[in-house]
């Protein structure tokens, strides 16, 4: 799929069957974040970072360097960030709402598609394409209007453990810092007493441990930390 094919879905399959005002729930694919006028990149010609701040309104020295213009770009493009599907969608009468990224947990559609296919893996015996296209058109069916009240009560649920572990994981990323190495020369007197310094070693199981005076963490405790075990600070 690329950004043509999808509009093109978009302009004669999708949008002549939708009712009016409708609200299109879209996930973050490339194709689907296509800009109008996008922002310069990095790599792009200063003169083009040049005639893109002009025609923005945004000033700046004309003797300023290449990373200067980028900062300035990266600091006032948010504004100006328009997705191509977005217009067409939003002239047509409709709204777009896109999902989080990267957070599978905080979208119902995916809890929703995972029973589908755990519902098929558990009917299909026979390996059938057509089989298995019967099998997800009838937990598709199944799925209504009760069932799906539930996924976004679960997803309203998760959002709020994540709300509210938010000032604790802040206070972990202020005050919990991993060394790894034996060099402390950087740190002044008055922040070698509020660091907890934590000292890699490996173990005869070939899993890596930190050990601290006052507790023992794995590798894997620190990984999952921010988002699992983060509620027991609570």
């Amino acid at each position: 799929m690329n950004s043509e094919n999808y509009e093109r879905w978009l302009k004669t399959k999708l949008m002549p069957n939708l009712p009016p005002n409708s609200v299109v729930v879209v996930d973050n694919a490339s194709y689907q974040n296509k800009q109008l006028d996008a922002a310069p990149t990095s790599c792009m010609k200063k003169a083009d970072m040049q005639i893109w701040l002009r025609q923005k309104g945004i000033q700046f020295e004309e003797s300023s360097l290449k990373p200067e213009l980028y900062n300035l770009i990266k600091k006032y493009k948010e504004p100006f960030k328009k997705f191509r599907i977005d217009t067409i969608l939003n002239e047509a009468g409709h709204s777009v709402l896109r999902l989080p990224p990267y957070h599978p947990d905080l979208i119902p559609i995916e809890m929703a598609w995972s029973q589908i296919k755990g519902y098929v893996a558990s009917k299909n015996v026979s390996w059938n394409l057509t089989r298995i296209t019967d099998l997800v058109n009838e937990k598709v069916n199944l799925i209504g209007a009760t069932e799906w009240g539930k996924l976004c009560t679960k997803v309203k649920k998760i959002e709020a453990d994540y709300c509210k572990s938010d000032h604790v994981v802040d206070m972990i990323t202020e005050t919990f810092i991993i060394r790894v190495g034996d060099d402390e020369s950087d740190l002044s007197d008055d922040e070698s007493s509020s660091v907890v310094s934590i000292d890699y070693k490996m173990d005869t199981s070939n899993t890596n441990t930190a050990s601290t005076s006052g507790f023992h963490v794995t590798h894997d405790d620190l990984m999952v930390l921010p988002f699992r075990s983060v509620s027991t600070l609570l």
